[in-house]
């Protein structure tokens, strides 16, 4: 009887012992982070974003940077709720030229699409849409 309950006992504290490092591993794990994104205006295909449709999180950011054709900016015209405030704070309308970037940090944009276009070239089909899940 005395050496089935030290194996009882041996097993316990085995089973005890994986169940805690189990429970370590997962609450110690950290908090999902904020992913960035890149855009190309202008590229190879000529006067579009690159890509012109991107889906991202709550938080993301998203880094424009001039490709070809300059000069470029990025004017939100559609964003969730309508809110104008939030279009115009995320829009960018300074004008870039060569090499030129700058990013857009959505931290806590609610989610929906988000459509854009770069006003100089709006005319021949430099738009895109950015939907924040």
């Amino acid at each position: 009887m005395t050496s089935l309950s030290t194996i009882a006992r041996r097993l316990s504290v085995v089973v005890c012992s994986v169940l805690l490092m189990v429970g370590t591993f997962f609450l110690s794990a950290a908090p999902a982070s904020a992913a960035s994104h890149d855009i190309a205006m202008g590229g190879a295909k000529g006067l579009v974003f690159e890509p012109a449709s991107l889906t991202i999180a709550s938080g993301d950011t998203v880094n424009f940077a001039v490709g070809q054709l300059p000069p470029h900016n990025v004017v939100f015209e559609s964003v969730p709720g309508g809110d104008k405030d939030l279009a115009a704070k995320l829009s960018h309308k300074g004008l870039e030229g060569n090499g030129a970037s700058f990013s857009i940090d959505f931290a806590g944009a609610p989610a929906g699409d988000y459509s854009f276009f770069c006003m100089p070239h709006r005319g021949a089909g430099m738009v895109g849409k950015i939907t924040v899940q």
